[in-house]
């Protein structure tokens, strides 16, 4: 199984070699030794906790630092066999060049430039089920320990929630609604498309098909 690691790109950072010159927040961050601003390192918090990957790095682009390419270099010194590469937002078309040197560079490492920009509604969300589209092997380990998803519970089935593929927002509105590691859940109506209804602690829950997607589940035998 090839690990993988993560590089939230972004704009912003501490310019090399100007650090006196910069004003605002940058003052306050800027001359660390890793330039990396509190909202950035908090999605890659985020990211960490909940996508379940270990290797997640942030870089900026446009001579900011660390840039884009330390922060892929980085990931894969820790080992990370596939990179996937996201955005915060619109980045420059400068972007696919680094990733093309780099991957030129590591031959045996496959690095993936997800291109459109976050959905910033939802970021670490975004970002999380972006990276999950470029690493099969995530969805390879679950199925081999017994693992699906929710939404591909057919109507009357029985499972027992596991954890979660979820962001900090949206595990805590499924928490809330009483899907919990542990608490056993039916399926009531799935039509295999649009919403799904779910019969969780005594109550009947409607859930968007892409909730649904996010919620790992250990199906259970008869009598289980």
């Amino acid at each position: 199984m090839r690990k993988t690691g993560v590089v939230i790109a972004a704009s912003g950072g501490a310019y090399s070699g100007r650090r006196g010159s910069a004003r605002g927040w940058r003052l306050r961050w800027g001359s660390s030794r890793r330039a990396v601003a509190p909202e950035h390192e908090e999605l890659a918090n985020t990211v960490r906790k909940g996508g379940g990957y270990d290797l997640v790095e942030v870089g900026y682009e446009g001579g900011r630092r660390p840039s884009i390419a330390s922060a892929v270099e980085a990931v894969i010194r820790r080992g990370a066999e596939r990179v996937v590469v996201v955005p915060t937002g619109k980045l420059n078309s400068g972007v696919a060049e680094v990733v093309g040197r780099l991957e030129q560079r590591h031959r045996g490492v496959e690095i993936v430039h997800v291109q459109e920009p976050a959905d910033t509604t939802g970021r670490a969300d975004w970002m999380i089920r972006k990276v999950r589209e470029h690493d099969p092997d995530h969805v390879q380990t679950e199925a081999y320990f017994g693992i699906g998803r929710l939404a591909g519970l057919g109507t009357g089935e029985t499972a027992v929630v596991h954890d979660f593929d979820a962001g900090h927002t949206l595990l805590s509105r499924l928490s809330a609604l009483g899907f919990t590691p542990g608490a056993e859940v039916t399926m009531l109506q799935n039509y295999g498309h649009g919403p799904v209804i779910v019969g969780v602690r005594n109550t009947r829950i409607a859930l968007g098909r892409g909730e649904a997607a996010r919620i790992r589940v250990r199906q259970t035998a008869c009598g289980e």
